[in-house]
C-alpha cells in the first residue's frame, strides 16, 4: 500500500502529463469553488467582478477597439494584449471569461514548471516533489488567478522566462535563450518594475561564462533581441501620440495621483513608513483629506502623524495648517467631483476616468493652491531625508519590507474565502503555512546566494536573486509595500528556495 502511495505521487518528473493533470485538478478546480461560492458580482462573468487596478488593464483595449487608440496608456499594453487577443474573435463576457480560463491554466502550468525549474537547478529529484506539492497546496496565488490583473501571467512568465534560461545553460541552444528574452519581456511589459531582471539574467551569465572561458555576447544580444523589437515598438507608437520618448510608462502611479498634490503627499507619507495604499482609511493620506468621494466621512483623528518626524521645516502646527489648505483645494473641486456620481449611488463608470486622467485644477485659484500644496509637501519631505537619515533610509526600509511581507493586508488574505466552521481554522493553517514559507524561502534564498557563487553553473543566483530583488525594489526603492499581491511574482521563487531549505535540513538530519 505505502509502496503503491510513493509510485502513485512521487512519480518520475518527466511524466508531465501527470503532474500538470494534478496541478489543473488542484489549481483550476480550488479557484473555481472559491467563484461559484463566492458572490460574484456578475453571475455571467467567471470572476469577483473588477477588483482594484483590474478595469484599467481592460479599457484601454476596449477603447481601441471602439475607436483605434489605445487609451488610456499609462499602463504598458502587455496584459492587455492577451485581453486584446481573445477580445477580437469573442464578446466582452466570453473575452472576459476565457481570460480566466487562459489564468487558470497559466497558474497549472507554472506549479510544474516550478518543480521542474527547481529540479534541473538544484540537481535533485526529491526538491521537484517537495517543491511541486508545496507551490500546489499553497492558495497564496489562487484569489488572484480569478481576477482580472497582472499577477498571475506576471508569475508564470517570469518561472517561464527562468526555465529557457536554464535551459539554454544545460543544452546550448540558441533558441531557449530567445524564449527566455521572450517571455521576460512579456513580464516587463506587464510589470515594468522587473526591467532590472534583465540585468540579473546577464550577471549570472557573465558570472557563467567569464569563470569558463566561454562566448557571451552573442547569447546576451539573443536575450535582449525581443525586448528590443517589442520596446521599439512601444516607444515609437508612444513618440507618435505624445511626442516624448517613453520607453516604459510615464509614471508607475494612476494619473490622477500623478499629476496632483497626492503624489508629493504619497512621498512625504513614504518618509515615516505609513501605509501608501490610496483608500487605507487608517493612513496619513486619508487623514490629510486626499481624494474623499461623496459620503466618506473625514478622518480627523491626528495619531496618523507620528511627532518623531518633526524638523526644523514643520511641526503639528505647520501640518494642520497644510490640512487645512488640502481641505480648502478639495473644496474648490468638490462640484466637479460630485458631477461624476449619481446623487444616491456611486457610478464606478463615471469615476474611472478620473483615475486615468485626473481630475484637474478647476480654476487659477485653485491652481495655485495645489502648487503651493506640492511645494509644501516637497519641502518636508526633503527635510526629513535631511535631518532624519537614519529613519528614512534605514529604517523605513525596514518597516516596508515588513509590511510587504507581512503586514495588515497580508494577514487579511487569509481571511478571504472562509467557509462553514471550518473557515477560521483553514485560514489558520494557510497564515502558518504561509509564515513557514516565508522563513524557509529566504533563508533558502541565502543559502542558495552563496551556493550559486562557488557551484559550476550560478544557476542557484537566479532562484535567490529574483526574490530578493522582487521584495527590495518594492520595500526600498519605490516603497510600496501596502498590498501582498506585489509580493505574488516572486512566490515561486521563494517556493523553490523553500524546498531547498526543507531538504538541505532532511540532509543535514540523515546525516546525524
Amino acid at each position: 500500500m505505502k509502496k503503491s502511495f510513493a509510485q502513485f505521487f512521487f512519480r518520475s518528473p518527466s511524466k508531465y502529463v501527470f503532474w500538470i493533470s494534478l496541478a489543473l485538478l488542484v489549481k483550476g478546480l480550488v479557484p473555481f469553488i472559491q467563484l461559484f461560492l463566492g458572490n460574484r458580482a456578475d453571475p455571467h462573468l467567471l470572476s469577483f467582478g473588477f477588483i482594484g487596478d483590474g478595469p484599467s488593464y481592460i479599457d484601454p483595449v476596449e477603447h481601441l477597439i471602439a475607436t483605434g487608440h489605445y487609451s488610456p496608456d499609462f499602463r504598458m499594453p502587455g496584459y492587455g494584449a492577451i485581453y486584446y487577443a481573445f477580445r477580437l474573435l469573442l464578446s466582452y463576457n466570453a473575452a472576459y471569461n476565457c481570460v480566466i480560463i487562459f489564468q487558470l491554466i497559466l497558474a497549472s502550468l507554472s506549479v510544474y514548471y516550478t518543480a521542474m525549474l527547481a529540479r534541473l537547478v538544484l540537481k535533485s529529484r526529491a526538491v521537484f516533489h517537495v517543491c511541486f506539492y508545496l507551490f500546489l497546496i499553497s492558495t497564496y496565488s489562487n484569489y488572484y488567478d480569478i481576477c482580472i490583473m497582472s499577477e498571475c501571467a506576471c508569475s508564470a512568465f517570469l518561472v517561464f522566462a527562468c526555465w529557457f534560461f536554464a535551459l539554454y545553460m544545460h543544452k546550448q541552444k540558441s533558441g531557449y535563450m530567445f524564449f527566455s528574452g521572450f517571455f521576460l519581456t512579456w513580464v516587463v511589459f506587464l510589470r515594468p518594475v522587473f526591467l532590472p531582471v534583465f540585468a540579473l539574467f546577464g550577471l549570472v551569465f557573465l558570472i557563467h561564462s567569464i569563470k569558463h572561458k566561454k562566448k557571451f555576447i552573442k547569447p546576451l544580444l539573443i536575450l535582449g533581441i525581443p525586448f528590443v523589437i517589442a520596446d521599439g515598438a512601444w516607444v515609437t507608437r508612444n513618440y507618435s501620440v505624445h511626442q516624448k520618448i517613453i520607453p516604459l510608462t510615464n509614471s508607475i502611479l494612476y494619473p490622477y495621483i500623478d499629476s496632483s498634490y497626492m503624489k508629493q503627499e504619497l512621498q512625504f507619507v513614504q518618509t515615516w513608513g505609513n501605509a501608501i495604499e490610496i483608500t487605507d482609511r487608517q493612513s496619513a493620506i486619508s487623514w490629510f483629506g486626499g481624494l474623499l468621494f461623496p459620503g466618506e466621512p473625514e478622518i480627523k483623528n491626528f495619531d496618523t502623524i507620528p511627532g518623531y518626524i518633526y524638523t526644523s521645516a514643520f511641526n503639528r502646527d505647520s501640518i494642520l495648517r497644510l490640512k487645512l489648505k488640502v481641505q480648502k483645494f478639495m473644496a474648490m473641486q468638490k462640484p466637479a467631483l460630485d458631477s461624476l456620481f449619481d446623487k444616491d449611488d456611486k457610478d464606478w463608470n463615471k469615476v474611472f476616468p478620473l483615475f486615468y486622467y485626473g481630475l484637474h485644477p478647476v480654476s487659477p485659484q485653485a491652481a495655485a493652491l495645489q502648487s503651493q500644496i506640492e511645494n509644501t509637501f516637497d519641502t518636508y519631505t526633503a527635510s526629513v531625508k535631511k535631518e532624519h537619515p537614519f529613519l528614512y533610509y534605514v529604517k523605513v526600509p525596514l518597516i516596508l519590507t515588513g509590511k510587504l511581507l507581512y503586514g495588515d493586508y497580508m494577514k487579511s488574505y487569509f481571511k478571504r474565502g472562509q467557509i462553514g466552521k471550518i473557515g477560521p481554522l483553514v485560514a489558520h493553517f494557510y497564515n502558518v503555512f504561509y509564515l513557514a514559507m516565508l522563513c524557509l524561502g529566504l533563508s533558502g534564498a541565502i543559502l542558495l546566494l552563496f551556493k550559486g557563487l562557488q557551484s559550476a553553473g550560478h544557476l542557484e543566483l537566479l532562484l535567490s536573486l529574483v526574490p530578493l530583488y522582487t521584495i527590495l525594489i518594492h520595500s526600498c526603492v519605490i516603497r510600496m509595500c501596502a498590498e501582498n499581491r506585489l509580493l505574488m511574482p516572486a512566490w515561486p521563487f521563494m517556493l523553490m528556495c523553500a524546498a531547498y531549505a526543507l531538504y538541505a535540513i532532511m540532509s543535514l538530519l540523515r546525516r546525524k
